[in-house]
């Protein structure tokens, strides 16, 4: 299986590289406006080159025996939630028509890999109603590849966090026996490693809605995949290793909720754009959200080789650090006259 693993990342990298070298030629431009933390027009066809790297690596390892059904699932989300991204880049979709949509495709895999079993310890757990597991997945598919979607505002902050998750999941995956988990994150970090040669501070090509949400599900799918077999931890891994962005997104959430802001437009309130607006740069940002990512998964995965209440424990410490850390950085814009 680590040959696959391998096999799989490789190619999704070199495919991801060539593609996104390509869109650096032409594509849709992002021209920069109030909110925007670039300064000149850049091309935002980039995440067509996860999307090629990802189909390509799949394609690569077609004859391994891998558990097809479900990892077949999981890269048609990705690919559809992909195409979504792409009609937004080119067209401006309205914000309740992508998220309308965003949500049937979410709740369209939930039907084949909905959560319905809660593992307490190995042999003790909850059996979930077939509706209430429905949904709960399909919340979790929304809220991660939204998240992922949100974060995506920054060179080299998609790649990031993602390339650490994935390369988590990856193992995760190959450690419990989930093909599709594993080949998922292999696919995922593969593909980021390539267009991040491009998308490294100063950004030449950016990702767009098309390569956000395609790895946003890229990631959920696959991370559901393994919580869905009631692995011991699992519930806790599928969001831990991809916190850092969650945690941003949901306190920045209620943070505007708090101040009345709460509505479906585009802003510049997640912690790491107000740290850039402090004075911090891309790079900076991006490494930072790199290590947190990387003692989150780091943590989980040693977690789950523990006792059966380990993940749990990790999962709500490293949230609690991560809330800390949020009101750090919002201390530290405001005392650098960053005031959103």
């Amino acid at each position: 299986m680590s040959a696959v693993l391998f096999l799989a990342g490789g190619v999704s990298l070199v495919v991801s590289l060539a593609v996104s070298y390509l869109a650096l030629k032409g594509g849709v431009l992002d021209f920069p406006e109030h909110r925007s933390l670039h300064s000149t027009p850049t091309p935002r066809s980039g995440g067509l080159g996860l999307l090629a790297g990802a189909g390509a690596g799949a394609l690569a390892i077609l004859a391994a025996p891998v558990g097809a059904g479900t990892f077949a699932a999981v890269l048609a989300f990705a690919g559809a939630c992909g195409l979504l991204g792409f009609l937004d880049d080119l067209k401006g979709l309205s914000g309740p028509l992508k998220f309308a949509v965003l949500a049937l495709l979410c709740l369209a895999f939930a039907v084949i890999e909905p959560v319905r079993w809660l593992a307490v310890t190995r042999e003790a757990g909850l059996v979930l109603p077939w509706i209430l597991g429905l949904l709960g997945s399909a919340l979790f598919l929304f809220t991660v590849v939204n998240a992922v979607n949100f974060m995506d505002g920054a060179d080299a902050m998609l790649a990031a966090v993602l390339v650490p998750a994935g390369a988590a999941l990856a193992l995760a995956g190959l450690v419990t026996g989930v093909s599709a988990a594993a080949i998922a994150g292999a696919l995922l970090a593969g593909g980021l490693i390539g267009f991040l040669a491009f998308n490294r501070p100063p950004a030449r090509v950016f990702a767009g809605d098309a390569g956000s949400l395609a790895a946003g599900a890229l990631y959920a799918g696959g991370a559901l995949a393994m919580a869905g077999k009631g692995l011991p931890g699992s519930l806790w891994l599928a969001p831990l290793f991809v916190l850092p962005f969650l945690a941003d997104v949901l306190l920045t959430l209620a943070r505007r909720a708090r101040h009345g802001r709460l509505r479906l437009t585009a802003h510049s309130e997640h912690a790491y754009q107000r740290l850039i607006k402090a004075g911090w740069s891309h790079r900076r940002a991006a490494v930072a959200y790199a290590g947190l990512t990387f003692a989150c998964a780091a943590a989980g995965l040693i977690a789950a080789q523990g006792p059966d209440w380990a993940p749990f424990a990790v999962f709500w410490t490293c949230a609690a650090m991560l809330m800390a850390l949020y009101l750090w950085a919002g201390r530290y814009a405001g005392a650098r006259g960053v005031d959103v």
